[in-house]
């Protein structure tokens, strides 16, 4: 049984032979004929790469609340490790991202532009990782197709946009691929170091690592038992990784214990499958739909038909690598979304990252099993939906805050205080606002430019909403208007931002209402009342 689980697995992840003239086709045969690559692939593959490219560096929307606490972050990073570390107990994320984020910005600047363009760089560097990965198993015709995918993909181009981790862990995973099949056909030292080092990025990148190097870890342990010299290269590298995520462990536990997801509750099964699908399709919308479904036909042609004498059949696939590489991400998103379904932690469709190296790996194999017509018109199909998908999502406002501070500094007074609530408004607010006016959160009354995410739920339901009317209007003494942003259905607030409303024009009089809220247009959307300052 053992030899067999070897075979098994040296055949899933074993590398082409280097120097051996050509690259491992997916009928098990070296591919030297590159007659198969047509004009018209070609074309199609240079649209999707440099349509993918200039997108990877568009976003018209001023950042919304996540990336607006990265930004801040990232300046807490450049004060200092213990300002970040402060920070972060209170944000309830590892730090790598953050530092790498603060680095980028000594160097480029941090506007909203220049912030972003580090995402969109790190979404750039994942294309020919790609190529790498995909040389390994596929021909030339299907490497470019692989990388078209790639390249076009709605959700590798949407958070390429944002100042958050994901293009980074797309790269990570990358990277933790080519390292692992590199030090399973030659180890080394070297190639231990190299394991150990992406491990630890992604540990402290994002918690979510967690379960995927645990996914990991299984497969280490058999590799462990069936090839022993192999295995221990392979063991090494990966404790050698968790050994190094130690130091950051009290700080985890402290946010384990005091932050965790406040602001949705757990999902249930379909629900994980309906927001990962939709965002590997690139959002809400008919041309997103249209994506997952020819997403998800590629992936059944890819995952479920296998080669006989050379011709596709129907079965489960009979590429090893494959299917050792579907099992690592499908594998990460269950064991991930069952701990948040029993701990009562939110999902978001973002965190499919996980499972989008195979994705794509799985989509560029079943574009290769069919003719070269069919398999350049449905790269040109896909990539045309993408596109379709990708710029509908990226002309949408991501928040409506941006509209609220062109109102604010168009009809306001220097030195106007800007109420918003709840807190989850405010770093977007405090970003935009913060050098001309004295921006607040609700409850904290802090400046907003980060949410305290500790004992969220319970800060919030000890809050008295009079005590905090009071206190805003002392603050405002002085000024010529209060402004107060604000948006009922937020978790763990039960009306309270209404509430707050009235006890505000109890105190200073009827409010003009200045901007309505507008779900439709907007994903996080917010009202804008206007207030006389206090006598």
């Amino acid at each position: 049984m053992c030899r067999g689980t070897t075979r098994w697995w040296a055949k899933a992840i074993v590398l082409a032979t280097p120097g051996g003239g050509g690259t491992i086709g997916i009928v098990g045969t070296v591919d030297n004929d590159r007659s198969a690559v047509t004009p018209g692939l070609l074309i199609v593959l240079v649209m999707a790469v440099a349509s993918g490219l200039a997108l990877r560096f568009i976003a018209m929307s001023p950042m919304w609340l996540d990336e607006a606490i990265s930004a801040s972050l990232a300046e807490e990073a450049r004060v200092g490790w213990s300002a970040l570390v402060d920070a972060l107990r209170q944000d309830g994320h590892p730090p790598l991202y953050y530092v790498l984020l603060a680095a980028w910005s000594v160097l480029f600047g941090a506007s909203d532009g220049a912030l972003r363009a580090f995402s969109g760089m790190l979404g750039v560097l994942s294309i020919p990782l790609t190529w790498l990965i995909a040389r390994r198993y596929l021909d030339t015709r299907g490497c470019l197709l692989v990388v078209g995918v790639l390249a076009s993909s709605p959700f590798a181009v949407r958070y390429a946009t944002e100042v958050r981790m994901y293009s980074l862990l797309l790269l990570l995973l990358l990277v933790l691929h080519l390292v692992v099949v590199r030090l399973w056909e030659r180890p080394s030292v070297g190639r231990s170091v190299a394991l150990a080092v992406t491990v630890a990025a992604l540990l402290l990148t994002h918690y979510w690592a967690l379960f995927a190097v645990a996914v990991l870890s299984v497969g280490v342990a058999v590799a462990w038992r069936c090839d022993r010299r192999r295995g221990w290269h392979l063991f090494c590298g990966l404790v050698a990784g968790w050994l190094a995520f130690v130091p950051w462990l009290p700080v985890f536990l402290d946010q384990l214990a005091h932050t965790g997801t406040p602001w949705s509750p757990a999902p249930r099964p379909t629900v994980v499958a309906a927001l990962t699908l939709e965002a590997y399709g690139g959002g809400r919308g008919s041309e997103a739909l249209l994506v997952v479904v020819v997403l998800s036909a590629l992936v059944v042609v890819g995952l479920g038909s296998r080669t006989n004498g050379g011709r596709p059949v129907l079965g489960w696939t009979n590429l090893r690598w494959l299917q050792v590489t579907t099992a690592f991400g499908v594998g990460t998103l269950v064991v991930g979304a069952g701990v948040s379904l029993a701990t009562d932690t939110a999902y978001q469709g973002r965190y499919g990252v996980f499972a989008l190296v195979p994705l794509v790996l799985a989509c560029g194999v079943g574009l290769r099993r069919m003719t070269v017509r069919a398999s350049t018109a449905g790269l040109a199909v896909l990539v045309l939906l993408s596109g379709v998908s990708v710029a509908r999502e990226l002309s949408r406002d991501r928040t409506q805050v941006g509209q609220i501070s062109t109102v604010v500094r168009t009809q306001g007074a220097p030195g106007d205080v800007v109420l918003f609530c709840p807190d989850q408004l405010a770093p977007v607010g405090h970003r935009l606002l913060a050098d001309r006016f004295v921006t607040l959160s609700y409850p904290g009354l802090d400046d907003g430019r980060r949410v305290n995410w500790v004992d969220y739920v319970e800060r919030n339901r000890g809050v008295d909403v009079e005590m905090i009317a009071d206190a805003v209007v002392t603050k405002a003494v002085g000024t010529t208007n209060v402004w107060l942003a604000w948006m009922d259905g937020y978790e763990t607030f039960d009306g309270q931002c209404p509430q707050l409303r009235l006890a505000l024009a109890d105190r200073l009089g009827q409010p003009y209402k200045s901007v309505y809220a507008d779900s439709d247009a907007f994903y996080d959307a917010a009202n804008l009342s206007r207030f006389p300052g206090p006598p």
